[in-house]
């Protein structure tokens, strides 16, 4: 990988699903010592960040709309959306360039629980669990 956006790029996928999938699909507690992931209640070292990190989701029958309200400039900016399924799968996944807004949208083909993460180039994974 040439440029460090790119690594970037490529840390965010795969950290997203080893993470996610080193969890038991009923483990939904992601509590960790390290502050590897972050969520409205984890806040970890990013407190105060949660409000522009954590993702919005909006379900509509089988269409999810993942927002988050994060400004995207060149050296700050969502790198990443990605929805699992709770059985560990990656149903959805959308790279990001400073350039796009941070909305990713799907039509997932089954109900259940899912996560949405999005991945900050420079605060790290933020996840927010929903139901279909």
């Amino acid at each position: 990988m040439s440029t460090r956006r790119q690594f970037l790029a490529g840390a965010a996928v795969l950290a997203g699903a080893s993470v996610v999938k080193a969890v038991p699909a009923f483990a939904w507690d992601f509590t960790m010592d390290k502050g590897i992931i972050y969520t409205d209640s984890q806040l970890g070292m990013w407190e105060g960040k949660q409000a522009t990190h954590v993702p919005l989701v909006e379900t509509n029958d089988m269409e999810v709309v993942v927002t988050t309200p994060h400004p995207m400039s060149e050296e700050h900016y969502i790198v990443r959306h990605t929805i699992v399924a709770e059985d560990g799968e990656v149903v959805h996944s959308k790279t990001l360039t400073w350039k796009d807004d941070p909305i990713s949208k799907a039509v997932l083909k089954k109900k259940g629980k899912y996560l949405a993460t999005s991945f900050c180039n420079l605060h790290d994974m933020w996840v927010k669990e929903f139901m279909l």
